[in-house]
């Protein structure tokens, strides 16, 4: 039995091997000779640069389906050692994903049918090999903390930031305490939002993501130095705000240990380092995007018994 754990983030897809824009656009013509792309029920699809907009119910259209097939299709191809795949065959694979606290209880059985479809046969084509697969088992997961955190003798408040919500979980000796546990809209697609209505206010100029990535990552931009400094302002209010609407959800950053994890947390790891200084609670930032992937793993091998 193989198993795929995939983490279909809003803005990002990852999964053990890869991470790729949670973007997906259809092609008018068959594709190129090595043009990465799927062909799903009679249409091409491939990867975008950007990723579509989002969307608080993932199983309303196919778009997270097709790129779930695209991560599928990527980590067979990555199997060690290489699996030989015979005309037909069917690969049958246990699914593991995962959904914000927010919406776990009232997406959750919705969410796995998205994927499972009764145990179906699908056939699609990646990359000019075709592949028929039916998804054996789906397991829906919330966030999952690792074990080698070992921090559970301590009180642990969890903050994953993706692409739309900021999600936060509090455990005390590694239980979770549901009355600290909660998803916001303040992810860093809020916070591109905010970023370009401060520049355009001022400059009369529409920032990409990537362009506030790299300024906020401190990396060389082609922008002066006044846009530069307001998108960097921008991004520290919006992480103060963060971190105080958990202060009236009864939070308090000083009586736990704070651990980031998710992309934004990496993407945001210096201006957390700024901000923090007011708060002088112990913290980290797993600079991992891939965590998600890796618990579901983990907590999958350990329902197995073979973790």
């Amino acid at each position: 039995m193989l198993m795929v754990p995939i983490d279909t983030g809003n803005k990002a897809i990852k999964t053990e091997h890869f991470e790729f824009h949670s973007g997906i656009s259809v092609l008018e013509d068959i594709p190129g000779e090595g043009e990465e792309a799927v062909n799903y029920q009679g249409k091409y699809y491939r990867l975008s640069s950007e990723r579509n907009v989002y969307l608080p119910d993932k199983s309303i259209d196919e778009r997270y389906y097709i790129l779930t097939l695209f991560a599928v299709a990527k980590e067979l191809r990555e199997l060690k050692p290489p699996r030989l795949f015979l005309p037909g065959e069917i690969l049958e694979i246990d699914l593991v994903v995962g959904l914000p606290p927010l919406y776990y209880r009232g997406q959750y059985k919705k969410f796995r049918e998205y994927f499972y479809r009764g145990g179906e046969v699908v056939e699609f084509e990646y990359m000019g090999m075709t592949y028929r697969i039916s998804f054996s088992q789906v397991y829906v997961h919330m966030l999952y903390v690792a074990r080698e955190l070992n921090l559970f003798k301590k009180k642990v408040l969890l903050l994953d930031i993706g692409g739309f919500t900021l999600d936060y979980m509090l455990l005390e000796k590694g239980m979770i305490a549901w009355k600290y546990t909660d998803s916001t809209d303040r992810g860093v697609i809020s916070m591109y939002q905010r970023i370009n209505k401060g520049i355009r206010e001022k400059y009369d100029l529409d920032l990409k993501e990537n362009d506030m990535d790299a300024i906020i990552l401190g990396e060389a931009s082609m922008y002066d130095q006044g846009i530069e400094d307001r998108v960097t302002e921008l991004a520290e209010n919006h992480m103060s705000d963060a971190l105080g609407m958990l202060r009236e959800c009864g939070i308090d950053l000083r009586l736990s240990v704070t651990v980031f994890v998710g992309g934004g947390s990496i993407l945001l790891s210096k201006i957390i380092e700024k901000v923090w200084g007011r708060y002088r609670g112990e913290y980290y930032v797993i600079n991992d995007s891939k965590v998600n992937v890796l618990g579901y793993k983990k907590k999958y091998l350990y329902d197995k018994g073979s973790y």
